[in-house]
């Protein structure tokens, strides 16, 4: 099941929380071939430009999810999806907007010494990378599917500055075969993905 905050706007993404798209969605309840419907239908929503961050403890879900994305997208060879826990940053290409894949959880989480948050994210470079790819700033205004790209960030709360307008999603699991998913949307782009994201995924099953 699902429940979303305010009605879903159209899908051509020209509604966003302030013209009454969704600020939040919600699914419940979800064996492993619904997180993985759901994660395609959001990757067929995105767009360059569209951060989503990913919360959630280990095993929850979130790299299936991020595989799922891809699928969506429209990514080459979305089985070469895996978490880059060790890299850090993996680019993976297709007929859309590229995906750029982030795993922060080497990074360490609040108040960690080391490469802690901020300061290893920034020395990624992932911001600049995001700016040539036309994900960020004024190019993000003009999506270009040919060029663009759009980011998932795996352990996205170790990322002390995000962009102010992103998706989270937060996966958490219940039991050891069902998983949910609250997602919140912090400014109007993401508003509109998440309303998109919503009319996709009415009538699939949870089982």
């Amino acid at each position: 099941m699902y429940t979303r905050g305010v009605s879903a706007g159209p899908t051509d993404r020209g509604a966003g929380a302030d013209d009454g798209g969704a600020r939040s969605l919600e699914f419940t309840d979800l064996d492993q071939e619904a997180l993985t419907l759901r994660g395609r239908a959001l990757g067929a929503c995105l767009q360059a430009g569209d951060v989503v961050l990913l919360h959630g403890p280990m095993g929850a879900g979130k790299t299936t999810l991020t595989r799922a994305i891809a699928v969506g997208l429209g990514v080459s060879h979305p089985g070469r999806v895996q978490s880059p826990t060790f890299t850090l940053c993996m680019v993976h290409h297709g007929r859309g907007p590229s995906l750029v894949h982030v795993d922060l959880f080497r990074l360490g989480g609040d108040g960690d010494e080391g490469l802690g948050g901020g300061a290893g994210f920034d020395s990624l470079d992932l911001e600049e990378l995001l700016l040539e790819a036309g994900a960020l700033g004024e190019a993000a205004e003009q999506p270009n599917t040919e060029r663009g790209a759009a980011m998932i960030v795996e352990w996205g709360s170790r990322w002390r500055s995000p962009p102010a307008d992103h998706l989270a999603i937060t996966l958490s699991r219940p039991s050891v075969d069902r998983r949910s998913l609250f997602a919140a949307a912090t400014g109007p782009r993401a508003a509109a993905l998440l309303s998109a994201w919503s009319v996709a995924c009415e009538g699939l099953s949870s089982s």
